[in-house]
């Protein structure tokens, strides 16, 4: 199970790699994508475990994207 979390800001393309390729660079993440709405960044961990990920997120977001903000949307479930 992961989480959405919600992206206060749209990221331009170049944006949304560079998120995504430090986020999934992270030891604990299984996987960090931004959705196709550019909305939410969506964050699997690979021992559940949020909170040091969610920081790094947050640093991460705000350099790269100029100070986005994520908040705690919703989990994502698998289908």
């Amino acid at each position: 199970m992961g989480r959405y979390y919600h992206l206060s800001k749209k990221l331009s393309k170049e944006e949304i790699q560079k998120v995504e390729k430090e986020m999934n660079a992270l030891d604990n993440v299984k996987k960090a994508e931004i959705t196709k709405d550019n909305d939410y960044l969506k964050v699997e961990t690979v021992d559940g475990q949020f909170e040091d990920v969610m920081r790094a997120a947050v640093n991460i977001c705000s350099h790269i994207a100029h100070g986005t903000e994520l908040s705690f949307a919703r989990f994502a479930f698998e289908d």
